[in-house]
């Protein structure tokens, strides 16, 4: 019985109903689904003893530009990952929510490095910096439109006045 009367309530939709139905489906369909956070794996995530101890998390980028998550340890300034010595210097150092990350390519001893990489960008003149200055200043200089008072404010100034006129009249004082 419930689908006889399910068909019965689906051939009673007027026309503008059945429209409203199918662009909420369609709306429903479009919504985009939530990204998910980044989150490094298990295995290489850092706790406060291993801090202690002197590992670093690295982004190992393999030759053929796959991406492995490794925890290593740092002693002198050097680290090994797959039996090979990378640096790992304080220049070399970044950071991902607090704990200290090193970015390591399997073709260069040497791992990324962001104060080399802001020097070459400088030489090449390809740095974003002066457009986020010259932006920055462009927005705190737009003019904006007129504010229309609001209907609330106007309406609390009449209350206030006539309140103000009942007080004052019942005070016994000559308004007009």
């Amino acid at each position: 019985m419930k689908k006889e009367e399910l068909k019965v309530e689906e051939k009673e939709l007027t026309l503008k109903e059945a429209i409203i139905k199918l662009a909420e489906a369609n709306a429903k369909a479009e919504e985009k689904p939530k990204e998910k956070k980044f989150k490094l794996p298990f295995s290489s995530r850092l706790r406060k003893g291993s801090l202690k101890k002197g590992y670093v998390t690295v982004v190992y980028i393999n030759d053929n530009k796959a991406v492995d998550f490794i925890k290593v340890p740092v002693s002198e300034g050097t680290t090994m990952i797959r039996d090979m010595p990378y640096l790992a210097m304080a220049d070399h150092m970044l950071t991902y929510k607090g704990k200290p990350m090193i970015i390591v390519p399997a073709w260069n001893i040497e791992p990324f490095s962001p104060k080399q990489n802001m020097d070459e960008a400088e030489k090449e003149k390809t740095l974003n910096i002066g457009y986020r200055l010259i932006l920055n200043k462009l927005k705190s200089e737009v003019i904006s439109a007129k504010k229309k008072i609001s209907w609330l404010l106007i309406g609390g100034a009449i209350v206030v006045i006539i309140g103000l006129f009942f007080l004052l009249s019942k005070s016994g004082m000559k308004l007009l």
